[in-house]
């Protein structure tokens, strides 16, 4: 079965630049009180939840352009954590298509698209690596969003 989807060859496997954040006590505060985190405002905020570095990956990128009449859903992720993310630290982030697959779901045929975003402090020291997945599928018949 061909892929629905095709990806640059150029970018599959290669590392995309996603620049830098610099980490503030503010925006751990904000992720805090956003997540209802009530562990984390109790305490000084210098180290974030270990979830905060879903908001530094920048959503599902590198971006992979769908044919018309197709649409990309969250497939779920996985994180591994090295050490924590800090405040008044810059972290570098970089991201990367692993791997595009054809599998058969519930309700037909479905296109894995999984990539991977690395978070690294200043140094260049991994602090968090997160695998996810989305869910690439043919809109139904008579559907336009």
């Amino acid at each position: 079965m061909p892929l629905v989807i095709a990806v640059p060859p150029e970018l599959l496997g290669r590392a995309v630049d996603l620049g830098e954040v610099v980490v503030t006590s503010a925006m751990i505060d904000a992720y805090a009180r956003a997540v209802n985190d009530e562990q984390w405002l109790a305490q000084p905020t210098n180290e974030a939840p270990p979830t905060f570095c879903l908001t530094m990956r920048r959503g599902m990128t590198p971006e992979i352009e769908l044919p018309a009449g197709y649409f990309g859903v969250y497939g779920g992720h996985e994180m591994e954590f090295h050490h924590p993310i800090c405040a008044d630290q810059t972290y570098r982030v970089t991201a990367s298509v692993l791997e595009v697959f054809e599998k058969s779901g519930r309700s037909g045929a479905l296109t894995v698209v999984v990539r991977q975003a690395v978070i690294r402090d200043r140094a260049g020291t991994l602090a968090v690596r997160i695998t996810e997945q989305e869910i690439i599928r043919r809109r139904p018949e008579g559907t336009t969003r």
